[in-house]
């Protein structure tokens, strides 16, 4: 997987269960994910070794891939996501398609 499909999986994932993380954990994965600094300027911003940011950081996407395997929010929001989407092209009544516009906005703003 490249980095930017890399990137965004974990951002979402992150979003929903980063919370669930300790907070040098979600630290390292923003320094990472968000700021994209690379594992060395995270060493040395934090003054620990590569080894302990590439430890924090695997034991992040871990956690956060876990989480998801267990609970499936994001595979299911993007299912009803998916569904949403055809259901919009399918309706001509511009009230239903903006009920359904109105569920997309609310699964992006939880995502």
């Amino acid at each position: 997987m490249e980095k930017f499909e890399k990137t965004i999986k974990y951002t979402k994932l992150f979003n929903l269960y980063g919370e669930l993380l300790s907070k040098s954990q979600k630290d390292v994965f923003v320094d990472y994910f968000l700021a994209d600094l690379s594992i060395s300027e995270i060493s040395e911003n934090r003054n620990v070794s590569r080894a302990a940011v590439e430890d924090s950081l695997n034991k992040s996407l871990k956690k956060l891939d876990y989480f998801e395997s267990v609970l499936h929010v994001l595979s299911s929001n993007e299912n009803i996501r998916e569904k949403c989407l055809k259901l919009q092209k399918s309706l001509s009544n511009l009230e239903q398609k903006q009920l359904i516009e109105e569920i997309l906005e609310e699964l992006n703003n939880g995502i």
